[in-house]
């Protein structure tokens, strides 16, 4: 069974809408809800529906305005703008009755949108679940959640909630989103202005996803792609962003990329029509987007280190008027797809928000390479720092640089800092003609500015992807007794175990090797490994755990589940073990010559290709146990 096909009853499900505040004979579109923001200083857009040919009489605060609906029953008012302010009663009145949304506040709203690492909540960040305890002293935040939803054609209703900030509503909100949002109310003059954020975000989904299909007219077929759960292009633009309408909004943060990683090439098209047409859609030709550069991960795309799709967002980003590029590097290890420590993240693109669109004279990103010039045996990387200059994030010598003569050929290099350039030599290239910095997976790389915000990855050639990454992984864990052998590798994956020197798990790579939970681009990443106690080890992400309790001939291996969608467990046996039926009370015996292991808790499979694994379901908030009792043929087990 594929991953899409696990996953397809999740593409076919529908969230049940939101009815929109209605009244007999009138009702506001799906955004306007109790406790929202509405953009300050920006003409201000109410819409809605009404028997058709009717009067509609709109009001907010002081601006009122009337409209006439249309054949359809379809209205859009358009009233002046308002400062900072509220809470405001938003009404629309026709035919004696009057539809309202209360505790209206007027300020700035911000777009929080893309994939999965957006859509990770507070609660599952680092720091996450401390910060959502005090939420509720930011009174000026709004939170806004989109419910997740493909259609084919541009809807305007969909399900939309604003809520205040409180504890349980910061928990299941972005944790990007929350810390961006945090971040600007920490700036005093923005203390007395009203946040709205909304998160429109979708797990394992791709640019095109979310971009209109008149943006899309241009692209080949072959450059468009669906995204996980069989979600074609334009329709969670349709599904997501179309609800929100056209009122003005004062920017957008974006975290995407994982999904399109294995094809740079065509990214920074895709980004550029995505944001153009999103400019199109709020009525902001200049409208601020922050794209969240991809941090730290090892395992890259098809053999395609995230080196490449980070070049190919700083292109978009460079080529696109009023968008600035958040750095993701040196924010975690690069072992999860799905790393903890999202407040950096989400504090750097609010720092880029309070400097290009609030206009505060302040630090907001590291070092930018400015230009390379050859010193004879030497290479003078030169930065531009706004006054920041340049140091280490750890104090030590400069890390990350490697220069290449006209072969193409990379080596590491010697770096020293002189002014804001770096000077690079090495031994290995007597002159060198092109550099690169921070160019890997998960990059060994350490230049900062003073302010501590590190320098973004780039380089100077124009070599073609694919490229070698080589890259570096957490030691692995052993465990022996008298009975059994077995090795965790640093991703959380058993990829052995030997009972009687007879090996019981497949060597092959990826799902079709040891354990693993299978994920959107692979096995899930278990990398956050602990060892609580003698003989225990707890192998993580951000919504599993697989704790394993190793005995002298005896294991148990528990699965939880802290996610809301169930999750499978796999483990893929050699082709050389023997399986056996599943008794009456749910035993299966594995063996090899005199060895035996009997699991209970799973299910024994086989795939097409005539292999065997065990497996068992995990349901969402939720745990499975598996024991395992090893029998070696000279001693019984217990």
């Amino acid at each position: 069974m594929t991953i899409l096909s696990r996953f397809a009853p999740i593409a076919s499900m529908i969230l049940a809408l939101a009815p929109s505040v209605a009244a007999a004979g009138v009702e506001l579109g799906a955004i306007f809800g109790d406790h929202m923001v509405i953009q300050r200083e920006r003409v201000i857009r109410i819409w809605g529906r009404s028997e058709p040919g009717s009067e509609v009489d709109t009001q907010i605060g002081p601006r009122r305005a009337k409209v006439k609906a249309d054949a359809d029953g379809r209205w859009t008012a358009t009233l002046e703008a308002l400062p900072a302010g509220g809470p405001f009663v938003l009404s629309a009145g026709s035919g004696g009755v009057r539809a309202e949304v209360r505790d209206v506040m007027v300020g700035d709203v911000w777009l929080c949108s893309g994939q999965s690492n957006m859509a990770m909540t507070l609660s599952e960040c680092d720091g996450g679940p401390e910060a959502a305890d005090g939420a509720g002293r930011l009174k000026n935040l709004r939170l806004a959640s989109v419910g997740r939803r493909a259609s084919v054609k541009p809807e305007s209703t969909g399900e939309i909630r604003w809520r205040t900030a409180t504890a349980e509503s910061a928990r299941s909100f972005s944790g990007v989103g929350y810390f961006f949002g945090a971040r600007l109310l920490e700036d005093p003059a923005l203390k007395d202005v009203p946040i709205g954020l909304i998160d429109a975000s979708f797990g394992g989904t791709m640019c095109e996803a979310w971009t209109p299909k008149e943006a899309l007219a241009d692209f080949a077929p072959s450059d468009l792609r669906l995204s996980m759960f069989g979600i074609a292009p334009s329709t969670l633009y349709n599904g997501m962003i179309a609800p929100l309408g056209q009122g003005p909004i004062r920017g957008a943060v974006w975290y995407q990329g994982e999904a399109n990683a294995d094809r740079p090439a065509i990214y920074p098209k895709l980004l550029k029509a995505l944001i153009g047409s999103w400019r199109d859609r709020f009525e902001t030709p200049e409208m601020p987007f922050i794209v969240i550069e991809l941090p730290d991960y090892a395992a890259g795309s098809n053999g395609l280190s995230w080196a490449w799709i980070r070049e190919a967002q700083a292109k978009a980003v460079h080529e696109t008027p009023h968008a600035a590029l958040a750095v993701g590097i040196q924010t975690n290890d690069g072992f999860d797809l799905h790393p903890h420590a999202k407040r950096a993240i989400g504090q750097r693109a609010a720092l880029l928000a309070l400097r290009d669109s609030y206009g505060r004279k302040l630090v907001a990103n590291g070092p930018i390479f400015a230009k390379a010039m050859s010193e004879g045996h030497s290479l003078r990387v030169t930065f531009q720092t706004d006054g920041d200059g340049l140091t280490t994030r750890d104090g030590g010598p400069v890390r990350g640089f490697a220069v290449a003569g006209t072969d193409g050929r990379y080596y590491y290099a010697d770096a020293t800092i002189n002014g804001d350039s770096v000077v690079l030599k090495s031994e290995k290239v007597a002159e060198p003609a092109t550099v690169r910095y921070a160019w890997a997976g998960v990059p060994e790389a350490n230049l900062v500015g003073r302010s501590g915000l590190p320098a973004a990855a780039f380089r100077t050639d124009t070599l073609p992807p694919p490229d070698v990454d080589v890259q570096r992984r957490p030691v692995e864990r052993q465990i022996q007794t008298r009975t059994y052998e077995a090795t965790i590798d640093g991703r959380g994956s058993v990829t052995s175990l030997g009972i009687g020197g007879r090996q019981f798990l497949s060597n092959e790579m990826g799902m079709s090797g040891g354990t693993c939970v299978p994920g959107w681009f692979g096995p899930r990443q278990l990398g956050n490994i602990r060892e609580p106690g003698p003989g225990t080890v707890v192998c993580s992400d951000y919504e599993v755990d697989l704790l394993l309790n190793f005995g002298e001939d005896r294991m148990e291996w528990t699965v939880t589940n802290r996610g809301k969608d169930a999750v499978p467990f796999r483990i893929s046996l050699s082709p050389r073990a023997k399986v056996g039926p599943r008794d009456a009370s749910g035993r299966i015996e594995l063996s090899r010559d005199n060895s035996r292991l009997i699991v209970t808790g799973a299910e024994a499979k086989t795939d097409p290709d005539g292999s065997h694994r065990l497996e068992t379901s995990v349901d969402g908030h939720s745990s499975k146990k598996l024991i395992l009792t090893i029998e070696d043929g000279s001693r019984p087990s217990r």
